[in-house]
């Protein structure tokens, strides 16, 4: 067998130099867009006769059951992402991308004929695009696991049987190149939600050994809910976790939106970090941490509404916001390593939190961050913090 013929028919345009590119310089592309991109342009100088293509992968995430790119002649190439119970929607039910899957084998549909009674809506979709001949095929993984890559075609002739030879070949080139993107997308999905991105920004940097770290300025934020141990008494599992939930989602999301990112969850409470990289972003940082906790509060409090008129019980926390350094860094056991906060601002903003429920106030900031703050502020007057050195001024805003 000629090398030619091990990359398909000779008849017809060639596989062979798009190949050599996977083979090559494609097997280091690790973003599937990018992929996408230059793969599709190789097919174009290759002479192949394709107008749309879909790569798609099922995922490991929370949220996303999936996602992969899609390309369309004229439009690029743009990501695709479907979340959990997709799969149970008439859109895939049925549908090619299901064959695909659930028999390990390829899909082909000619499109230029009459519709027949049971034809995916997809198939009249692509007919309206002015497709003509349709390709599903499997990229199967290492695991085993079956993606799926589509191709279809505006071509009159549609595709040759040599050219859907080529795109099974080519199925087989593309599968470890969009499996370790694939799971280098995973991991960093999973990274970002259960560590954070700052924290696997830094995982991915190297900085994995114990004792790597930094210092860091920041304004913190710590909150914690109201008679959680009571709650944690009475309520079922569910409506428990349920209330965790939407505590730690609102907070979440307002924090999120002015720049903040969560680093713990302990327990019911919340240690959000403001990271403020030069001087000069000292004052914009503690208005947005602070815009960020009456956010919240405003936001817990629609939702409070919506369970109060459920007969659920009440989503009522205390939130403390102060200013200074402390060192993130990876502790732990040699087998067992987190990256932590070490240093008395967050022991400062904890206690300062705890003090909200003495003194009847939701929401305290230390004097430290007030003056940064340039809005109304109240002192509630100085206090002794347990564990923290001299009396401290605390401060809330006139309005919340």
């Amino acid at each position: 067998m000629s090398q030619h013929k091990f990359f398909g028919p000779e008849e017809g345009w060639s596989l062979e130099p798009v190949a050599a590119w996977l083979l090559t310089e494609g097997r280091r592309v690790q973003n599937a867009l990018a992929l996408a991109t230059e793969l599709t342009a190789r097919l174009d100088a290759a002479g192949a006769r394709v107008d749309r293509i879909r790569l798609t992968t099922t995922t490991l995430h929370p949220q996303l059951l999936a996602w992969g790119v899609f390309w369309d002649r004229g439009q690029g190439a743009r990501p695709w992402q479907a979340q959990h119970g997709v799969q149970n929607l008439d859109a895939y039910i049925g549908s090619p991308n299901q064959f695909v899957r659930d028999n390990k084998a390829a899909y082909r549909k000619r499109l230029d004929g009459p519709p027949a009674a049971d034809d995916h809506p997809t198939l009249d979709d692509l007919r309206r695009e002015g497709m003509t001949d349709y390709y599903a095929l499997p990229i199967v993984f290492s695991s085993g696991d079956a993606n799926v890559m589509t191709l279809a075609t505006k071509s009159p002739a549609g595709f040759s049987d040599a050219d859907l030879e080529r795109f099974d070949i080519l199925a087989n080139l593309l599968a470890p190149i969009v499996e370790l993107i694939s799971t280098r997308r995973m991991t960093l999905g999973l990274l970002d939600t259960f560590v954070g991105p700052r924290i696997s920004e830094k995982i991915f940097q190297g900085q994995v050994k114990r004792g790597d770290g930094d210092r860091i300025e920041a304004a913190f934020w710590y909150s914690d809910l109201r008679g959680f141990t009571a709650l944690n008494e009475t309520l079922p599992v569910a409506e428990l976790l349920h209330l965790l939930n939407e505590y730690f989602e609102y907070c979440a999301a307002a924090a999120a939106a002015r720049g903040g990112e969560i680093l713990q969850f302990i327990g019911d409470a919340i240690l959000i970090v403001f990271e403020i990289r030069t001087p000069e972003e000292q004052v914009a940082v503690c208005e947005s941490a602070l815009d960020a906790a009456i956010d919240a509060f405003n936001s817990i409090a629609v939702v409070n509404h919506r369970r109060k008129h459920n007969g659920q019980p009440q989503i009522e926390f205390g939130l403390g916001l102060h200013l200074g350094e402390v060192t993130h860094a990876n502790v732990g056991s040699p087998g067992r390593l987190a990256f932590n906060v070490v240093g008395p601002a967050v022991n400062t903003t904890a206690r300062i939190q705890s003090m909200t429920k003495e003194l009847g106030e939701p929401l305290l900031l230390s004097s430290a961050f007030a003056k940064l703050v340039q809005r109304p502020l109240r002192s509630v007057g100085e206090y002794s913090l347990r564990g923290v050195a001299g009396p401290q001024e605390l401060f809330t805003p006139v309005e919340i």
